[in-house]
């Protein structure tokens, strides 16, 4: 096995275990957010504003294509 190989199977290795502790971690930090909740008496209401501001990949990705397009227009020869 060349030395690659033998990192490679590692990272494979580190990947699963790394996804193993975030199911493990998950379910930990899930309850301690679902107790803080009931502890401060959060409603859904709280955090509409939180979850509308985030930026989705469609979004940047209509931005991205209206600025590469406004530069292929700034770009493009002007006819007399």
């Amino acid at each position: 096995m060349s030395k690659i190989d033998a990192i490679l199977a590692k990272q494979k290795a580190l990947a699963e275990e790394l996804e193993s502790a975030k199911l493990e971690e998950r379910e930990t930090v899930l309850k301690d957010i679902k107790a803080k909740i009931k502890m401060f008496d959060f409603k859904a209401t709280d955090f509409k504003g939180l979850l509308k501001s985030r930026v989705t990949q469609k979004q940047v990705d209509e931005f991205l294509a209206k600025k590469a397009a406004d530069a292929k227009k700034a770009a493009a020869p002007k006819k007399k």
